[in-house]
């Protein structure tokens, strides 16, 4: 049997995702929403491209803005929500290294914390450029790393690299911050025909809804901590859920109601408008 690719345990785990992302995910990410549509300018009449659609809610704020919105992701189960909660858009199912649309088709691209699921985030960033009109602009969100205050993850990680197993039988997968750092990410983007590149690491405190926040998020808001957390064993996947418990009972008898978790805001330009 040919084992699954990095890019096929994604689209399974984020379609098996699907219906728990709103309530799990979204009262994180979507803090970042409206400073990405920000970086974009006016958007009215503007041909925009979401990329990584999810479950369409970033699409309606573009759309209440006055975007004309077309999303893309390569989950099924999202792609099915998103046609619910944005009727105003058209979405499909699709691979963002292999946009199905035509070269210079949008005026303008963004993506919600999806490029870091990319298996090649450069090849990503090249399809960007190809479907982009000349001097279009392209935002997209990516977390910051745990060194840069990103307790959240760092949590989560901490934990894993303490007590897991952390080399199971799974595909190789992107570094997580890669593209956080401009030296990394700048030049893919560069390579790409893109100019005008600024990025900002931008606010976002994810909301504990109790002490099972962390490990509802690792196996109902994620994929690669979901799949590393199903390859250990009982007395370790008990452990692990044992210590994201307690992590979180400590924010919470500080009467904290919130875990920082910034993210890195990057906008650039197609060059040649």
């Amino acid at each position: 049997m040919t084992a699954k690719s990095f890019a096929e345990y994604e689209r399974q785990g984020w379609d098996e995702n699907a219906p728990a992302y709103d309530a799990i995910v979204l009262p994180g990410t979507g803090q970042g929403f409206d400073p990405l549509l920000d970086a974009l300018g006016e958007l009215k009449d503007t041909a925009l491209l979401e990329v990584c659609s999810g479950t369409g809610n970033l699409a309606a704020r573009a759309v209440a803005r006055g975007a004309r919105l077309s999303g893309i992701d390569a989950a099924p189960g999202m792609v099915e929500i998103a046609r619910q909660t944005c009727p105003e858009g058209s979405f499909e199912e699709g691979d963002g290294e292999a946009l199905p649309f035509a070269d210079a088709r949008f005026d303008a691209v963004v993506c919600s914390f999806g490029l870091l699921h990319m298996t090649h985030p450069g090849k990503a960033i090249g399809e960007v450029a190809r479907v982009l009109r000349p001097g279009g602009r392209y935002a997209f969100t990516v977390w910051a790393e745990p060194a840069k205050g990103n307790e959240f993850f760092g949590a989560m990680l901490g934990t894993f690299e303490e007590l897991a197993w952390m080399d199971p039988d799974l595909p190789a997968a992107p570094p997580m911050f890669a593209l956080a750092d401009a030296a990394y990410r700048d030049p893919l983007l560069e390579g790409a025909g893109f100019t005008d590149i600024r990025a900002r690491q931008i606010p976002i405190q994810w909301p504990l809804g109790g002490a099972d926040t962390l490990n509802d998020f690792i196996e109902k808001g994620g994929v690669r901590t979901k799949m590393v957390l199903e390859g250990q064993t009982a007395e370790t996947r008990g452990r692990i859920r044992q210590a994201l418990i307690d992590h979180a009972e400590r924010y919470l008898r500080a009467g904290k109601s919130t875990i920082p978790a910034p993210a890195v805001l990057v906008a650039a330009t197609k060059a040649g408008g």
